[in-house]
């Protein structure tokens, strides 16, 4: 189920969030506030390169050294933590068309979901790099949270000769929600050198509350606490008849927010709960996470935006996965070729 990220002074209490304000880059309003803010997940290209040039040229005062983007990227890329680059082709009537180059062949749809996004610091692909970088060289901040931002320290460790490289190997999570199929909501993990390893059914959000995309695992729990609202779908009437009433921004919470909202175009009256116990957390979107939740069953919408899986599968994927890994959810039906 889609929760809210709590963090409390003893424990990291992180989940699916929901609520009107609570998450600007979902077009959804299915996520709990939370009681602290995550910071911007990352800046613009040009703030971060300006910032790069200060932090090294404090190294170098003589003569500052002003590493560009591209020379970042590149570190990223020989020390094994970005096995892609930007690259196009040229269509039939000489256009450029954008096809990223990956060091060995990936699925289409990993393919598809690379060339999706800007080559600069917003790219969930090198985010995903980044936050490896971070648990491979142990230079996380005191929350132990990474959301694979260039800061300056990021930058320092990166470009010194004591770079670790990339311990894992590559892998790449395919949530597809099959919409208007037959097709059950599945979860595919891919490794290079492997191919497809592993498969679920699992459970995406009501009402589309699990956007299409691609972001990175930026943090990993074995178990936690998720609070929220859940969205549940009501008639315009009921929506109109709610107008003003309020409901705590999670169970047993004194903060309070408004008992109703829209997702997708959808009215939804709020459902606050507060969830101990969830198990084998990887958390990827602004507090969305794969998880197992329990459920009659699995393979459709259920969920206030998270992932869920059911109880056997979810440690075996928990295993699996390590922080950085990208995760597409996509609306597509799944149409790889598993050998």
């Amino acid at each position: 189920m889609k929760r809210s990220l709590v963090l409390l002074p003893a424990l990291a209490l992180a989940g699916c969030v929901s609520g009107t304000p609570a998450h600007p880059q979902a077009p959804l309003a299915s996520a709990a506030k939370a009681t602290q803010k995550a910071p911007a997940v990352v800046s613009q290209t040009a703030v971060l390169q300006t910032a790069v040039a200060s932090t090294v040229s404090k190294t170098a005062p003589a003569k500052p050294v002003r590493p560009t983007f591209a020379k970042v990227v590149s570190r990223l890329q020989d020390l094994g933590y970005l096995p892609l680059t930007r690259a196009y082709i040229h269509g039939p009537d000489g256009t450029r068309i954008r096809h990223d180059a990956w060091l060995w062949p990936v699925p289409q749809a990993l393919q598809k979901a690379a060339d999706a996004y800007a080559w600069n610091a917003q790219n969930p692909f090198i985010r995903g790099a980044v936050v490896q970088f971070e648990r491979a060289n142990g230079i996380l901040g005191p929350r132990g949270v990474s959301y694979g931002r260039l800061h300056p320290a990021v930058v320092n460790a990166l470009l010194s000769e004591q770079a670790k490289p990339d311990p894992w190997p590559y892998e790449w999570v395919y949530v597809t929600k099959a919409a208007g199929t037959k097709q059950p909501e599945q979860l595919h993990l891919w490794e290079h050198g492997k191919g497809w390893i592993w498969q679920t059914l699992v459970n995406t959000g009501v009402l589309g509350s699990t956007p299409d995309g691609t972001w990175p695992v930026y943090q990993r729990l074995p178990k936690t606490t998720m609070r929220g609202v859940f969205p549940a779908p009501i008639s315009w009437g009921a929506y109109h008849a709610m107008a003003g009433q309020q409901v705590p921004q999670w169970a047993g919470s004194s903060l309070m927010q408004s008992a109703v909202g829209v997702v997708n175009g959808h009215p939804v009256r709020w459902v606050p709960y507060n969830d101990p116990g969830i198990l084998w957390v990887n958390y990827f979107d602004n507090g969305r996470g794969i998880h197992y939740y329990p459920r009659a069953g699995y393979g459709f919408p259920q969920s206030a935006g998270c992932v869920e899986e059911p109880y056997k599968a979810a440690p075996v994927t928990y295993k699996l996965l390590h922080y950085g890994v990208p995760v597409t959810i996509s609306s597509s039906a799944f149409k790889e070729k598993i050998s």
